[in-house]
């Protein structure tokens, strides 16, 4: 298994932009310069999505009862490490754990996931990174099984939570020049099999991205 070691997150942020600023110039971004976004502002988005804060126990996005189903996937098409070497094409998971990216697969998944896509959604593959965000919504389910309705209470929290996921990843991009969409409009059992997910995971969005 080869990890790949992110760049420790910034916890205290040395820009001047504002939260107030960047809930202002937020924006749906739907075309990328041709240019390898970098490895120091991916870590970044990654951590904004589901760090670890504080002592370690809790993410940066809320969960229902702290149940914390998504798994936060990273399809890399063009990104750039330190030195300027690229970061090898493939599909990726994000360890927050350690803070680090798993190689899962080499290879070329944009087009593909863009053939995934319902209508014609370019953006899907010509982004620098596609971040998956699946969930296990079976587990939600059966966890909040005695909240009507009945076994399918789970499945709102899942997507709650990935809302709050994409939208800190979205402010957290505004900040950095890193623009970005939010796709909802895929084929989920296609999308499972290109990245070939475990059966308990759903995916529950895309977040596309890339220099602007």
């Amino acid at each position: 298994m080869i990890k790949i070691e992110l760049a420790k997150p910034q916890q205290e942020s040395a820009m001047t932009m504002s939260v107030e600023s960047a809930l202002k110039q937020r924006e749906t971004k739907r075309e990328y310069l041709d240019t390898p976004l970098s490895l120091t502002k991916l870590s970044q988005i990654l951590f904004a999505a589901q760090g670890l804060r504080g002592n370690g126990n809790k993410l940066t996005a809320p969960s229902a009862q702290e149940q914390y189903p998504i798994s936060t996937y990273v399809v890399v098409n063009n990104v750039v490490a330190k030195k300027n070497s690229p970061l090898a094409p493939g599909l990726y998971q994000y360890d927050n754990s350690d803070h680090s990216l798993v190689e899962l697969q080499t290879g070329l998944f944009s087009k593909q996931l863009e053939e995934a896509a319902i209508g014609e959604q370019a953006w899907v593959g010509n982004a620098a990174v596609i971040v998956i965000l699946a969930g296990n919504i079976q587990s939600m389910n059966q966890h909040f099984s005695e909240q009507p309705p009945f076994n399918k209470r789970g499945e709102r929290y899942n997507y709650i939570e990935v809302g709050a996921i994409a939208q800190n990843m979205q402010l957290q991009g505004t900040t950095l020049d890193v623009g970005m969409v939010l796709v909802g409009g895929f084929n989920n059992q296609e999308v499972k099999t290109i990245l070939s997910l475990a059966n308990d995971l759903e995916p529950s969005a895309l977040v596309c991205m890339g220099n602007v």
